[in-house]
C-alpha cells in the first residue's frame, strides 16, 4: 500500500516520517509539503493523509474535480483559515500578514513563534523546513478566503471513503466551526493541532 501525506505549513517532511511509519509500518509513504499542486501528485496512491494546510489543499483540489486516492483522512481541516473569513479559524488575517512579513526578515524566529502558537514541539533541526518561496505562498493561501466551490464542496458532506477530525483544544481552529464548514468532520476530545494527537501506532 502507498500512503500519501501532505503536511502542515512550516513543518518539514522528515518530521512526519516517523509518525507515518508508526501509523502504518508496512506501507510505502510518500510525504510532500503543502504547496499548490501537491494533491495532484498523490493521485496514484492508495490513501491520503492531509493535515492542516495540506487538508485545505486536498479539499480545494477535490472541489476542482481532482481525483484523489480512494481513502482520505483529513486532520485539522478548514475551508478558510482566518477568523474574518468564516467560522473555522481563531487567527486573524492581520496575524497571518504579520507572520509573512516576519518570514521575509527573520524566518527562523517566525517559524519558532508559529510552532509555539500552534502548540507544536520545537523544530528538530535548524534552517528552513522547505524553500522560502513555498512557505510564503502557503501563507498567502492561509490569508485568502475560500472560494465558492470549496465552501460548497465541504458543506456537501465528505465523499465515501473520507474521514475528517479536528481537536477541541486546537489553538488555531474553532472545532465547532470546522465541523459546520466541513460536514462529516468529527471533534476529538483533548486533541490540539499536532498531527501526533490523532495517529495511533499500529497494534
Amino acid at each position: 500500500m502507498r500512503i500519501a501525506w501532505i503536511g502542515g505549513w512550516g513543518v518539514p517532511p522528515e518530521e512526519l516520517r516517523p509518525l507515518a511509519a508508526a501509523h502504518a509500518p508496512d506501507a510505502e509513504h510518500v510525504i510532500t509539503v503543502p504547496v499548490t499542486g501537491a494533491p495532484e501528485l498523490v493521485a496514484g496512491c492508495d490513501a491520503l493523509v492531509a493535515w492542516s494546510l495540506g487538508a485545505h489543499l486536498a479539499l480545494e483540489a477535490a472541489a476542482r474535480g481532482v481525483r484523489l486516492p480512494p481513502k482520505v483522512l483529513l486532520i485539522a481541516p478548514f475551508t478558510s483559515f482566518c477568523r474574518e473569513h468564516g467560522s473555522c479559524g481563531k487567527v486573524s488575517e492581520t496575524q497571518v500578514s504579520y507572520l509573512r512579513r516576519w518570514m521575509e526578515t527573520d524566518p527562523s524566529s517566525a517559524l519558532a513563534d508559529f510552532r509555539l502558537r500552534a502548540d507544536l514541539p520545537p523544530a528538530e533541526s535548524p534552517g528552513l523546513p522547505y524553500p522560502l518561496d513555498e512557505l510564503l505562498a502557503g501563507l498567502d493561501i492561509l490569508a485568502q478566503p475560500a472560494g465558492v466551490s470549496l465552501v460548497s464542496f465541504a458543506r456537501g458532506g465528505l465523499p465515501a471513503g473520507w474521514e475528517a477530525f479536528v481537536g477541541d483544544r486546537d489553538p488555531l481552529l474553532e472545532a465547532t466551526g470546522v465541523c459546520e464548514s466541513v460536514l462529516g468532520c468529527h471533534i476529538v476530545e483533548e486533541a490540539g493541532h499536532a498531527l501526533r494527537d490523532y495517529l495511533s501506532p499500529a497494534s
